[in-house]
């Protein structure tokens, strides 16, 4: 699968980021957030939409091309996914770990995450969230 083909058109991309934003931030307020007009409130969900197609889309190309999901490359996106997760709340370990398997275990979520990307793909992000909460969280 070339990495061109995990997405679709531009068009469709900006409205799946701004539905992925919304349906992630639900009835939760980003952090420094404040009080935001629709509008604001909108481009707030669109970038955390954005920023969640970037990194679920490198973890598919990983996924893709066959890297383990302990490699340093894997390794380097899933820290992102934890950084991003600062928009709602800092995991500790434990709580990282729940994720990760409710990812996979969680048909809103497997679907979320593997909406047009390959497969199994859900369980490759727990896989290497597991190592990153072992090795990086307390």
């Amino acid at each position: 699968m070339q990495p061109n083909n995990l997405s679709g058109s531009a068009a469709l991309e900006q409205t799946e980021a701004v539905e992925d934003g919304t349906a992630l931030i639900g009835s939760l307020t980003p952090s420094g957030a404040g009080n935001l007009s629709p509008a604001q409130k909108q481009a707030v969900a669109r970038k955390i939409g954005e920023d969640w197609q970037r990194i679920s889309s490198a973890v598919a190309e990983l996924f893709a091309t066959g890297v383990a999901s302990n490699d340093p490359r894997t390794q380097q996106i899933v820290h992102e996914h934890y950084q991003w997760l600062g928009h709602f709340w800092t995991p500790d370990r434990a709580s990282y770990l729940r994720l990760a398997e409710m990812y996979v275990n969680q048909p809103k979520f497997r679907h979320r995450i593997e909406r047009r990307k390959p497969k199994g793909m859900a369980s490759y992000l727990r896989d290497a969230m597991t190592t990153y909460a072992w090795s990086r969280l307390r």
